[in-house]
């Protein structure tokens, strides 16, 4: 153990912060970020439709979901490289490289050629086309990289910035919009549909037993050692926003949700508490010996109700193997008993975007999958609660232990 904690510290950890770090990397997260309250809005309507199915009359607001949540591609095709430039150190770039994303994604989306002007499928500005938003994004963010240091003007010259940053960018924003233009409109290449098969296999991996597994556990891990699980953003998030547009298309549809990862799923049913389903461990530690296990308790109990366990985890679970060994197995655990619950239609899969990611447990579980939800919750409750509990006690009686020998204890 000690020799995988070294190999850890000294290696993994390293190289991850470094690719966290990374501009274009940190540029793709940020955009993800900033997004979050259009998608929270749309949670919003989600809550008020459970209580529109209980009062029939009131009006049906899904519109103003669509008009939100239903355009995050759109917003990530501006965002991502308006941050890539900013962590580029490319500030007077920023703006223009953003709406010259929009361009870029406005042509990739299949318009059909009107004589009228031209039309578009709504459906393609939502969370299903942020794969193609990502590569639009990127490679808005490659050729406005290389064209940053690249002036028609001697550093002397008397013409005003904002006119140079003017024509500084015209090469940069024709050659984006020429390649789309050939591309799609003479080539009559379908761009966008490409890109999602491309991804469509990493799509389909994660909705199986082990690809859920991997992408929950895996960043559970590097959690429990101090890298925080928003470094896999960038991958998980397209993934998941992905998932819950279908399952919401199928149900539409009449059809059966098949999408099982998702962060309705994640949130609400997997990570009781926040990542590692670390709720138990805090209820246990309000009843701690040690006197220094319960003071965390009742500091960590409020945030973990609502989900936010990063207190609990760095001031206890994080590079402690007596605790992060239970939180893996936990991982573990609660994944298969949803992954499985969820797929043999013991319970609803989740047909309707949720990302309160810090609504209390068991009401999420209403939320995202009615009564059965709240049910599944109690179960990997009380499932992981027997889990930690010998590890905790363990934990509890060193700490103990050392308290009442007035030793400070290290971990």
């Amino acid at each position: 153990m000690q020799k995988f904690m070294k190999w850890m510290t000294d290696v993994v950890g390293p190289k991850a912060d470094a690719i966290a770090q990374n501009p274009w990397v940190a540029g793709i997260q940020d955009a993800i970020n900033r997004i979050l309250p259009m998608i929270l809005v749309g949670s919003l309507i989600t809550i008020y439709n459970v209580v529109r199915n209980y009062i029939n009359k009131l009006p049906d607001m899904s519109d103003i979901r669509s008009y939100t949540f239903g355009l995050v591609a759109l917003f990530m095709a501006f965002l991502i490289p308006y941050f890539i430039m900013e962590h580029k150190k490319h500030d007077n770039m920023k703006y223009i490289a953003g709406l010259t994303g929009l361009s870029l994604f406005m042509i990739t989306v299949n318009p059909q050629v009107l004589k009228t002007g031209y039309l578009y499928q709504f459906d393609y500005f939502g969370a299903g086309g942020m794969f193609v938003a990502i590569i639009a994004g990127l490679f808005v963010a490659v050729i406005m990289n290389v064209f940053a240091s690249v002036s028609f003007f001697k550093e002397d010259s008397a013409m005003p910035q904002f006119i140079q940053q003017w024509f500084d960018a015209l090469i940069p924003i024709f050659i984006v919009v020429f390649v789309g233009w050939l591309i799609v409109i003479q080539i009559k290449f379908d761009l966008y549909n490409s890109i999602i098969a491309l991804f469509k296999p990493l799509i389909s991996v994660a909705q199986t037993y082990p690809g859920m597994l991997l992408l929950y556990l895996i960043p559970t891990i590097f959690f429990s050692l101090g890298i925080s699980g928003w470094v896999f953003t960038p991958i998980l998030t397209p993934i998941a926003l992905t998932a819950i547009t279908a399952n919401a298309a199928i149900a539409a549809a009449g059809g059966h949700a098949v999408n099982i990862f998702c962060d309705e799923v994640t949130f609400a049913l997997i990570a009781l508490g926040g990542r590692g389903c670390t709720l138990p461990l805090s209820v246990m530690m309000l009843r701690a010996k040690s006197q220094k296990l319960k003071a965390i308790g009742k500091t960590c109990i409020g945030p973990s109700i609502l989900n936010i366990n990063e207190p609990l985890v760095f001031s206890t679970v994080a590079w402690n193997p007596m605790l992060m060994i239970p939180m893996w197995i936990n991982a573990v655990v609660s994944v298969t008993i949803v992954y499985f619950t969820l797929k043999v239609g013991l319970v609803a899969i989740p047909t309707a975007v949720f990302s309160l990611w810090y609504t209390p447990s068991f009401l999420q579980g209403f939320f995202v999958s009615g009564f059965g939800g709240v049910v599944l919750t109690a179960v990997v409750f009380a499932v992981t609660w027997l889990i930690w509990y010998p590890f905790y006690k363990i934990y509890d009686n060193k700490c103990l232990a050392a308290e009442v020998a007035g030793v400070e204890d290290d971990d």
